[in-house]
């Protein structure tokens, strides 16, 4: 037997255990062919869901079909989660022997992230948020409404309160992981909404140049000049506050994706496959949709992770004004206004919902600014 033989005798051997070990356990197999930093991401995020998982059973706050609805998401996302871990691991092994490793743009886009520190630490922080949103019926350790008259403003650490209590003795770490549903709820669903339509608009408007573009433009020059907390307040005290009129404010006055996707948009059209397109009798909609707006997809992508963080923003100021989700619903904005009668007295009835928001607008304006220098290296460059 050649050298060579033996070479390829032993590599399928290994092959082999490896594909074992991911199946085993996830990560397992990267740690096998001495891909660390993937089998420690792998394994971590598989145990902690695990491990969560095991803690809402034994404390029976797991929902398999009935009992409240938002256990019932959390029970099953924690089983879907954990799955999909093992059919990461396992894909991720398959790649790296069927030797693609070159990949396609979005593949090369990743692993460029993978290498920006400073992009993996806003994922945490956002990954970790949208976690504990997710999840809040299993991890929060009270119920957000429950009341404890026997512990009212009390510090961190009293009375099993990890950050203390408010005046009327509500868990405030509780209140703020269901706070988180609401802040990445309406905040994400009025990005939406910019994306789709700011997206749609900029789309129409390079694409068709003239009077649509000029008419689109100016429109959103009309509406971009309106102060956006008099054109906010303005709606939700005639139509009423609400959660779903919030997201419709957010969406219809954050447009300004439009812009981005139109600039775009105008150096795509005249890229030569699109005028190859057109030689093939190809209809507006064809090119518009299959081969233009997936080449302006990066920025739109960066524009929308950047624009969560700033709606999240806004949705706490607009709690705190009054004007946001009604009270007892645990939001980080009416926390923050409920605390300012015990601020000299209940520092952490503010504090602590004050540091949630900073960390988690920081977290997904770090994930945008490092998707911006991955995915968009000309926006970066302007950018400074």
């Amino acid at each position: 037997m050649t050298e060579e033989a033996k070479l390829q005798r032993k590599r399928k051997k290994l092959s082999r255990l490896t594909f074992i070990l991911s199946l085993i356990f996830p990560g397992l197999g990267h740690f096998n062919e001495r891909k660390v930093k993937a089998g420690i991401l792998l394994s971590s995020f598989a145990t902690v869901q695990i491990v969560v998982l095991i803690v809402g059973l034994f404390n029976n706050r797991m929902a398999w079909f009935g009992g409240a609805l938002d256990h019932v998401i959390a029970t099953w996302a924690s089983v879907l989660f954990i799955l999909s871990f093992w059919v990461l691991s396992y894909v991720g092994i398959r790649r790296s022997f069927l030797k693609q490793e070159s990949g396609g743009y979005w593949t090369r886009a990743a692993r460029g992230f993978m290498r920006h520190k400073k992009g993996l630490v806003g994922a945490f922080i956002v990954v970790l948020v949208v976690w504990g949103a997710l999840f809040a019926p299993i991890v929060a350790p009270y119920k957000p409404l429950k009341m404890d008259l026997m512990h009212t403003v009390t510090g961190p650490g009293g009375g099993g309160h990890p950050l203390g209590t408010d005046n009327f003795g509500r868990d405030i770490l509780s209140r703020i992981i269901y706070g988180s549903r609401v802040a990445l709820g309406v905040g994400g669903g009025a990005t939406l909404l910019n994306m789709v339509f700011g997206g749609l608009l900029g789309l129409l408007g390079g694409y068709y140049k003239g009077i649509i573009d000029s008419s689109l433009m100016r429109f959103l020059e009309v509406l971009n000049s309106i102060p956006y907390i008099i054109f906010a307040l303005l709606i939700l005290s005639v139509f009423g506050a609400g959660v779903m009129q919030i997201i419709i404010v957010l969406g219809i006055y954050g447009l300004q994706a439009a812009r981005i996707i139109r600039s775009e948009v105008l150096s795509v059209r005249e890229e030569d496959y699109i005028m190859a397109c057109e030689a093939t009798g190809a209809g507006d909609f064809r090119k518009l949709f299959n081969h233009i707006f997936p080449n302006s997809m990066a920025s739109l992508l960066v524009v929308t992770t950047m624009r969560i963080g700033i709606n999240i923003i806004v949705v706490a100021g607009l709690s705190f004004l009054g004007f946001g989700v009604k009270p007892p619903t645990p939001s980080w904005g009416a926390m923050l206004q409920s605390a300012q009668s015990y601020m000299t007295v209940a520092w952490w009835m503010a504090v602590f919902p004050g540091l949630a928001i900073v960390l988690t607008v920081f977290g997904f304006n770090l994930l945008g600014d490092s998707l911006r220098d991955v995915l968009d290296p000309k926006m970066s460059a302007s950018g400074r």
